[in-house]
C-alpha cells in the first residue's frame, strides 16, 4: 500500500438499499482524499441475493467490484454497517485475494452515534469517513429510489413498504 501522507489516497465507500429484500441496490462511492471524486461512482442492482440480507448484499456487492481488475483498487474498503458488514467486505477480500484494509461505521445502539468497526489507518480522520458512509448512503437510496419508481410507473401492484 502506498503511503497516502502526502499522496492522494482511495477510499471506496459502500452501502446496500432495499424494502425487506425488494428492490435491492447498492453503491460504491469513491473518495480521493478528503473528496468526492463522482466520476468513479458505481451502482449494483441486486442479482445472487434474495430476500432480506444486507450482509449477503454488501458481499455480493464487493466481489462483483473486485472483479473489476480495470479498476484502481482503494488504499481503504469504508461499510455502512457493523461487524457483520465488515466480516461480510472481508470474506469478499479473501475470496478475491486482495488485502484491503476494511472499516465500518455503525450508528450505534440508539442510533446517535458513530462507532467505527476495525482499525482507521492514521492518514485519514473519522470526519472524512463519516462523509464517505453518508454518501455512500444517499447514493444507494437515490439508486433504489430511482429503481422502485421505475418499476411502479409499469405496473399498477402497490409496492411493499
Amino acid at each position: 500500500i502506498r503511503s497516502p501522507l502526502n499522496a492522494k489516497y482511495r477510499i471506496e465507500g459502500y452501502d446496500v438499499s432495499n424494502i425487506s429484500g425488494v428492490f435491492a441496490t447498492g453503491s460504491m462511492v469513491v473518495f480521493s482524499g478528503e473528496r468526492p471524486d463522482r466520476s468513479q461512482y458505481r451502482k449494483f442492482k441486486i442479482s445472487a441475493v434474495a430476500g432480506p440480507n444486507d450482509t449477503a448484499m454488501l458481499k455480493e456487492i464487493l466481489s462483483r467490484r473486485l472483479r473489476h481488475r480495470e479498476w484502481p483498487l482503494p488504499d481503504l474498503i469504508l461499510v455502512d454497517g457493523g461487524k457483520a458488514q465488515v466480516n461480510a467486505a472481508r470474506s469478499a477480500l479473501d475470496e478475491s485475494g486482495f488485502s484491503i484494509p476494511v472499516v465500518g461505521i455503525a450508528k450505534g445502539p440508539k442510533r446517535k452515534k458513530n462507532e467505527f468497526i476495525g482499525k482507521i489507518p492514521r492518514w485519514v480522520n473519522e470526519r472524512t469517513l463519516i462523509r464517505a458512509r453518508n454518501e455512500a448512503h444517499r447514493f444507494a437510496i437515490s439508486y433504489h429510489r430511482k429503481i422502485r419508481n421505475r418499476f411502479s410507473r409499469f405496473n399498477s401492484k402497490p409496492i411493499p413498504k
